[in-house]
């Protein structure tokens, strides 16, 4: 199974992001959308609303495959979530 995980803080996300995840699903056969919480930023909406907000749009608003994307918060180095996934 081919794996993509897509770092960012998606605060909010935008059409960019949305574009970058469907192209996405056309190579790979699963994406996670992993959305970080850095305590040295200060960000717009909550770890919990962005999390949410991206769902929203993902799966309600576009209804694109909820069993090929998976959205995730995290805090630490990319390479560590990258581990976590392989």
């Amino acid at each position: 199974m081919k794996t993509a995980i897509y770092p960012g803080t998606f605060d909010p996300i935008t059409y960019g992001h949305i574009d970058v995840i469907k192209k996405s699903l056309k190579i790979f056969d699963r994406v996670i959308v992993a959305t970080t919480d850095n305590i040295n930023k200060n960000y717009y909406f909550s770890i919990e609303e962005r999390r949410s907000i991206i769902k929203n749009s993902l799966f309600k608003d576009l209804k694109l495959n909820k069993t090929k994307i998976k959205v995730i918060a995290f805090d630490t180095l990319t390479i560590n979530l990258c581990k976590r996934f392989k």
